[in-house]
């Protein structure tokens, strides 16, 4: 029996992949709010020291969190935006990927929670890095089973590599502060945010 099946027809669609990884971002970027909570029955005089203090911490550890997600968010979309097909390979990289991102919002709580403990700030930065090896890891599958389309170039290749590559040297020098100085390893971890916020060498294939 011949088959009648298009060859540019793929089994594995792209478009069920994009919709599992928005909406894994999707619901840990709202997790992460769940951590601003109020304890119950505060005295109305307590309140403005609290939201100084406590709250003013955990707020920052959310926004920075949000937007580490969503720099990494926006890293996988244009990976995704790279790819022709897929394979089982590819997808299973995506689903220990995603399993990493999950985890963010404990990162960040554990941090909210214990923000001068050397361990809180190790786990957080030991969770990004995994995320940034879960980046790396679909990037290469994707290559080495020739799955993107074929504008991707050796040269889209290594600024893409070399974009992922930035933040592990943060998230490892981190790991070593923590033990030193806990608001420095801190500092260190959040630094390459502000670097990814910003368009690099990647985005001018954008256009192509």
């Amino acid at each position: 029996m011949v088959s009648t099946m298009n060859p540019t027809h793929h089994l594995l669609k792209i478009s069920r992949l994009e919709g599992l990884t928005d909406g894994i971002f999707a619901i840990a970027m709202t997790i992460l709010v769940l951590d601003l909570r109020l304890p119950s029955h505060l005295p109305t005089d307590n309140l403005f020291f609290l939201l100084k203090s406590d709250i003013a911490l955990k707020l920052f550890i959310y926004a920075v969190s949000f937007i580490i997600l969503g720099t990494l968010w926006v890293a996988m979309n244009f990976q995704l935006g790279l790819l022709d097909r897929l394979n089982r390979q590819y997808l299973w990289s995506n689903v220990f990927y995603l399993m990493v991102i999950c985890v963010v919002p404990f990162s960040a709580s554990l941090v909210g929670a214990y923000p001068n403990s050397p361990a809180s700030i190790s786990f957080y930065a030991l969770n990004l890095l995994a995320a940034s090896m879960g980046q790396l890891l679909t990037c290469q599958c994707a290559d080495y089973f020739n799955l993107n389309i074929n504008i991707y170039t050796p040269a889209i290749k290594q600024a893409v590599i070399r974009r992922i590559l930035l933040a592990p040297i943060f998230y490892v020098l981190s790991l070593f502060l923590a033990h030193w100085n806990t608001s420095a390893a801190f500092i260190t971890l959040i630094l390459p945010t502000a670097f990814y916020m910003v368009p690099g060498r990647v985005d001018r294939f954008e256009k192509m």
